[in-house]
């Protein structure tokens, strides 16, 4: 087998894995909202736990594949330049922006599908409810930017660092 059919092979097994993954996502929501207990999607959270555990397993030996990608399918920039660094640090920064995006729209929904009370979110005494929940959830985005930008540098470079180095040990 070449190497373009191993690719459209995996490419295949790729989509069906992500179709699988939220399907079951999607099956313990269901569920979840359905009957408003999280026992009954047990057996999706157990899957969508093992899913992720078990590609990083496999994956751990190729470093090749611990290496950040760009919306494009492209490998970020993996050289110690300052022009790479900084490419890297502006996929981490918007990266993070995506992840936080996600966040506050899962926050928004629950809040309004499943809790079904603003309540939480309401910190500032002197404002309107309106404002409050505004203010409320722009902070925690601007703390998730933050958060989410930390966590993938330090994560990120530490991936990078170690590719260098596997790199390295392969020329000597």
């Amino acid at each position: 087998m070449d190497e373009r059919s191993q690719q459209m092979i995996a490419r295949g097994i790729g989509i069906t894995l992500a179709l699988l993954y939220v399907g079951l996502f999607v099956s313990a929501i269901w569920k979840y909202v359905d009957t408003k207990d999280i026992a009954n999607s047990t057996l999706e959270i157990i899957f969508i736990v093992l899913i992720p555990a078990s590609i990083a397993w496999f994956a751990r030996k190729d470093e090749s594949l611990s290496i950040p990608k760009m919306v494009s399918g492209e490998n970020v920039p993996t050289e110690l330049t300052k022009e790479a660094r900084k490419s890297r640090k502006k996929y981490y920064f918007w990266d993070s922006v995506g992840f936080a995006i996600a966040v506050l729209i899962l926050t928004i929904l629950s809040t309004f599908f499943i809790e079904k009370d603003w309540q939480h979110l309401l910190l500032f005494p002197n404002l309107n409810e309106t404002w409050n929940i505004i203010y409320v959830l722009g902070m925690e985005f601007i703390m998730s930017i933050i958060v989410f930008f930390a966590i993938s540098f330090v994560w990120e470079e530490w991936n990078v660092r170690k590719y260098n180095k596997k790199l390295e040990d392969l020329e000597e």
